[in-house]
C-alpha cells in the first residue's frame, strides 16, 4: 500500500511539472510551482525529485514511454501498415493539442540539450516509430516503389505536427478539428503514395473512435 502511495504521489508531481514546463517552459518552471500545483508540499517533492534536472528528464521519459505503448497497440492491429501510418499521425496530432506531457516533452526536448535517443526525447521516438512502420508498408507492397521508407516517415511526422501548429495559430479555419484537417491531407496525399489500384480500404481519418483513449494505451477502440 505504501508503495502504491508513493507511486501515485510521483506520478502526481510528474504531471504537476509536465503541466508548468508546458505553459511556463524549463527556465521559468520553479520547484515550488510544481509542488503548489501538485498540491504537495516541497518536502514531498523534495523526497521524489532531487532537482529540476530530475523532474524534467522523468517527464520526458515518461512522455515516450506513453507513447512507445499507444503507438505498439495501434501495430498491433491486423491492417495494413500505412494505414497504421495514418493512425499514428492522428495518434501524434492528438497528444500535441490535448497532453501538457507531450508538449511538455517536446518543449523540454528543444530548450535542454537533448541527445536524440527515443528514450528520452519525444520527436526522436515518433521519428523512430514513423520510420518503422514506413518501411514495413514498403515492405507489403502498398507504397510505391519511387516513394522511399525515409521520405514517407517524414511526411507523415510533418503532417502530425503540422496539423496541431495550424491548430494553434488560430487561423481562420481553426475551428476545424486536427483529426478533419489531418484526414484531409491524407485524401489528397493517398493517390501519389500507394500502388494501383488505389486507396481502397484505407481510412484516412484513422481508425480509432476515441483519439483521446488511444493517447492514453487504452484497447483500441474501432471507428468503424
Amino acid at each position: 500500500m505504501r508503495q502504491e502511495r508513493a507511486e501515485l504521489t510521483r506520478q502526481a508531481l510528474t504531471m504537476a511539472a509536465a503541466k508548468s514546463f508546458d505553459r511556463l517552459g524549463y527556465q521559468r518552471t520553479t520547484l515550488f510551482e510544481v509542488s503548489r500545483g501538485a498540491a504537495m508540499s516541497k518536502g514531498a517533492l523534495s523526497f521524489h525529485f532531487g532537482s529540476k534536472e530530475e523532474l524534467a528528464d522523468t517527464v520526458r521519459r515518461e512522455a515516450c514511454r506513453r507513447s512507445n505503448q499507444a503507438a505498439e497497440l495501434l501495430r498491433a492491429k491486423e491492417q495494413p501498415a500505412l494505414q497504421t501510418l495514418i493512425d499514428l499521425t492522428h495518434l501524434v496530432a492528438h497528444q500535441l493539442e490535448h497532453d501538457h506531457l507531450a508538449r511538455a516533452a517536446v518543449k523540454l526536448a528543444r530548450e535542454l540539450d537533448t541527445p536524440p535517443d527515443p528514450e528520452i526525447n519525444p520527436l526522436a521516438c515518433w521519428q523512430q516509430v514513423f520510420t518503422d512502420v514506413a518501411r514495413e508498408a514498403g515492405k507489403d507492397g502498398t507504397l510505391r516503389c519511387e516513394a522511399t521508407t525515409e521520405a514517407v516517415a517524414e511526411l507523415a511526422f510533418c503532417l502530425a505536427s503540422g496539423a496541431h501548429s495550424v491548430q494553434t495559430n488560430g487561423t481562420d479555419d481553426s475551428a476545424v478539428d486536427v483529426h478533419q484537417r489531418l484526414a484531409a491531407h491524407w485524401e489528397l496525399l493517398l493517390h501519389g503514395l500507394v500502388t494501383p489500384p488505389g486507396p481502397g480500404e484505407l481510412w484516412s481519418a484513422g481508425t480509432e473512435a476515441d483519439w483521446a483513449l488511444a493517447t492514453q494505451g487504452g484497447q483500441p477502440s474501432p471507428a468503424h
